[in-house]
């Protein structure tokens, strides 16, 4: 038994020796596009928190964990800005982070990756897959890409905004952060 948590603990310890985490550095850009009658629409959350952990010196096979404020959800515009953090929308009061969180990430299109997770919003959890691209020099690295999520699977944009008849329910989420490695 001693022999075995030896073991398990030499492999925890080499596994955790290949491993580099990533933290994000600075504000980065968190941005989503929503669509009102048609007309692209922009926001920014003015708050969240990105960390790579990559294993053996490459992304793929690593893990990607996000948390994003979102009361700090900006539309420019003050009432638009009350209206979704309200229960209709993200419900803040109840459910103040979204977190994303990936299950694993692997080589994707045209040099990129693609991570494949769950995202946790309005207390809903579903699978949702980011494509994005990924350079490094030195200590640090830039992640990029861009989703696309359907609101209504999360419930956001309840009762009279749920059709996607005025608002649509598609809304494309873009992100370009800088990560240094810690």
């Amino acid at each position: 038994m001693k022999r075995i948590a030896s073991l398990l603990i030499s492999m925890l310890a080499v596994s955790a020796a290949f491993a580099d985490e990533w933290r994000m550095q600075g504000e980065g850009e968190l941005l989503f596009q929503p669509t009102w009658e048609g007309e692209a629409l922009s926001g920014r959350f003015g708050a969240f928190d990105v960390r790579l952990d990559t294993r053996d010196g490459g992304v793929a096979g690593g893990e990607l964990e996000v948390a994003v404020n979102l009361a700090s959800a900006d539309m420019d515009d003050p009432d638009i800005n009350e209206a979704i953090v309200g229960a209709d929308w993200f419900a803040v009061s109840q459910h103040p982070v979204a977190t994303y969180t990936s299950d694993s990430i692997e080589p994707g299109a045209d040099g990129g990756y693609v991570a494949k997770g769950h995202l946790d919003l309005k207390g809903i959890r579903l699978p949702i897959t980011v494509p994005f691209q990924w350079s490094e020099s030195g200590g640090l690295g830039e992640m990029s890409g861009v989703v696309v999520i359907d609101r209504t699977r999360f419930g956001v944009g309840s009762g009279e905004w749920e059709s996607g008849d005025t608002i649509g329910t598609e809304v494309r989420v873009s992100f370009d952060v800088n990560l240094e490695r810690q």
